[in-house]
Parts: structure tokens; sequence; C-alpha cells
């Protein structure tokens, strides 16, 4: 139980690092630090002032997160040794994670190591969620339909959220926000084949992000409809086309706003929250895939003993 509620506590954590990170890129406080370790501009703890407070701040609450990280792996390597593996990638990822801030800082923000560093953070956040997920306490049976057959649909939908946040990453890295401030297309078109670079990866975001709305949407319905019975998978189901609809108003207030920090932000934490909505989906249904595979082998395991 100890350890349940360690994990629970470092998933809230997580979200918090990751809403501070997001907050470090539209403040223009990349390299506030120049530094690529836990000194910043030759102090320990500086005047968190200015940039310094935004990327100082986040390498901080990044090492409270690192903190319990080591916490939770002792713990669940403690009491819960079939989740042994699970803990220690946890903590290498945590690690990982660390490495790639540092390099970020020491190469002066490459993009291909800036994405990276961000896909890392969804992974880590997502195996906490599984780690949270197995360590609960055990509780009676929820009722679920025995033949669900809409997990395909979910990972379909994280996938493609997943790939809108690179995606967006990537807007982010190269400056692109406010790069076409026209709305909805650049100019009344939709793809500008003469544009420049920054133009044409904003305005893939912003197509994308209409496409992986639509499969949210489309994956959230057949998933409700295939659900019955299931309430917290269906209420899963009703949360995330909200999420989206959110997510898109948030994308156009960002630049109506001309990158407002506080818009930007919610943007990216609306984001993360549409991931966890399916990553928790994808967590919870995955039981009741292994048992329905499992319960298709004994036959066949069956017949084989009886030969």
């Amino acid at each position: 139980m100890l350890e349940h509620r360690f994990t629970l506590a470092l998933v809230g954590f997580t979200f918090v690092l990751l809403w501070i990170g997001g907050t470090v890129n539209p403040t223009g406080s990349s390299l506030a630090c120049p530094e690529p370790t836990f000194i910043c501009n030759g102090e320990l703890f500086p005047a968190m002032t200015g940039g310094v407070l935004y990327e100082h701040g986040h390498r901080l609450f990044a090492t409270t997160v690192g903190i319990l990280q080591i916490i939770v792996t002792i713990l669940i390597w403690r009491r819960r040794p079939s989740l042994r593996g699970l803990a220690v990638f946890a903590l290498v990822l945590v690690c990982g994670q660390g490495a790639l801030g540092a390099f970020t800082v020491a190469y002066k923000l490459p993009w291909i190591v800036s994405t990276l560093h961000l896909f890392t953070a969804f992974t880590y956040l997502t195996l906490l969620m599984v780690l949270a997920y197995r360590t609960r306490p055990e509780r009676a049976p929820v009722s679920r339909p025995s033949n669900f057959s809409g997990r395909g649909w979910i990972l379909v939908a994280a996938t493609a959220v997943l790939l809108q946040i690179l995606l967006g990453g990537l807007v982010r890295h190269h400056e692109a926000t406010l790069a076409s401030v026209s709305l909805p297309f650049h100019y009344g078109e939709i793809w500008p084949t003469d544009a420049a670079f920054a133009v044409k990866l904003q305005m893939a975001h912003r197509l994308c992000g209409v496409l992986v709305g639509l499969i949210v949407i489309a994956a959230s319905v057949v998933v409700y409809r295939r659900a019955r019975g299931w309430a917290t998978v269906r209420a899963l189901c009703v949360a995330a086309p909200l999420v989206v609809l959110a997510q898109i108003a948030l994308g156009v207030w960002v630049i109506a706003s001309f990158r407002s920090t506080p818009v930007a932000v919610l943007h990216f934490a609306g984001a993360s929250m549409l991931w966890a909505l399916f990553a928790t989906l994808a967590i919870m249904t995955r039981s009741t895939a292994a048992g329905r595979s499992s319960l298709a082998l004994r036959p066949a395991l069956a017949q084989g003993g009886s030969r």
C-alpha cells in the first residue's frame, strides 16, 4: 500500500514537472542557466528571477522527482518482487531524462535532443502510471465486458496523440508558434507551398491537430459503445472529446494571444492530460485483452497435453 501511495504521488509530481517544463520555452528561458549541471550562473541557489526562475526551478523540481523515484524503486523492490524490473527501468529513464536535459543545454537546444527529451518524459510518465495501476490494493472485481474489442482503437488514438505532441515540440523548438498568425489558414491557404519551413511546420501542426481530434473522437465513440457496463472506461471516453475541443480552442488562443505564456502552458497541459487519458485506457484494458488471449490458448494447450 505504501508503494502505491508513493507512486501515485510521483505521478502527480511528474505531471507538475511536465507543466513546469512547459513554461521554459515560452518564456525564452531555455538557456537562462548555461551550465548543463545543477549550477546556474556559477551558483547552486541563484536569485530566482527572470528566466532563472523557470529554468533552474525546472531543474530543482526535476531533482525532487528523481529523489522520489529512488524511494519508489526501493519500496517496490522490497515489497513487489514481480515489479522490480519496471521499477528499475523507471529509475533508469529518469536518470536518462536528466542526462538529455543536460545535453539539451550543453549543445544549445538541438531539436533532435529536445524532441527525445520530450518523448522520454511521456514514456516515463506512462511507466509510472503502469506502476501505480499494478501496485493498487486488491479490490472487488470490476464489472467489465468479457469480449471487449476496442483496445485497437485506444492504441491508434494514443499513438496519434503522442505524435501530435512531438510535432508540437518541433513547433516550439523551431520557433514556429507564431510563424503564421492568420486563422484558420495561412492567409487563405491550407498548405502554403512557397512558404518558409516554419510556416509549413505550423500549418502541419494545425492540420494534424484536426486529424488527431477526429481520430480521438471516433475512438472514444467506438470504445464507449463497446465498453457496456464498464463505467470508468466510459467516463474516460466522455472526457477525451471534451479535452480535444478544449485543446483546439487553446491552440487558437495561443496564436490569437501572440503566445501568451499562461495560454501556451495550458495548451501543453491539455496535451499531457489527453495522453494520460488514453494511456489510462490502454493500461486498464490490457488485462482484458491478455485474459482473452489466455482463454483462447487454453484449449490448444489442453489438446497438446492429451496427445
